[in-house]
């Protein structure tokens, strides 16, 4: 019996330290900051709204699910959306890099089998 009333006071204590924890979150003002920049500065890229518009939207629909968990001092949800709204505003714009690597890539092949025509035409045979 000893032991269980131990436990239960242990359990309780730890509790309490949990909550107590979690209500000393301070805010993620720095995260929000940060986050709203990166937003910003992918959305603003001609290329993301075309290449990655869903990662985009997925990004600015936290980034305001984050504010609004700020307004509610709910601290712990505001800074894993930012997080996430930041990962999914940096995806958007690797997607974007990707798909413009991936148009100079097919420029550069167009260009080197055209030379290889020319190479094949003026070659004595």
């Amino acid at each position: 019996m000893h032991s269980s009333a131990l436990i239960r006071t242990t359990a309780a204590v730890l509790a309490l330290g949990a909550l107590a924890a979690c209500s000393s979150t301070p805010a993620p003002t720095e995260q929000m900051a940060v986050t709203r920049t990166t937003v910003n500065r992918v959305a603003a890229a001609p290329s993301v709204a075309t290449s990655a518009p869903v990662e985009l939207q997925q990004a600015r629909e936290k980034l305001i699910q984050a504010e609004k968990a700020m307004t509610a001092e709910d601290y712990v949800s505001a800074r894993r959306l930012a997080a996430e709204a930041e990962v999914d505003a940096r995806v958007a714009e690797t997607r974007a890099d990707a798909a413009r690597n991936a148009a100079n890539l097919a420029q550069v092949q167009d260009g080197i089998r055209a030379l290889q025509e020319e190479i094949n035409r003026r070659s004595p045979r």
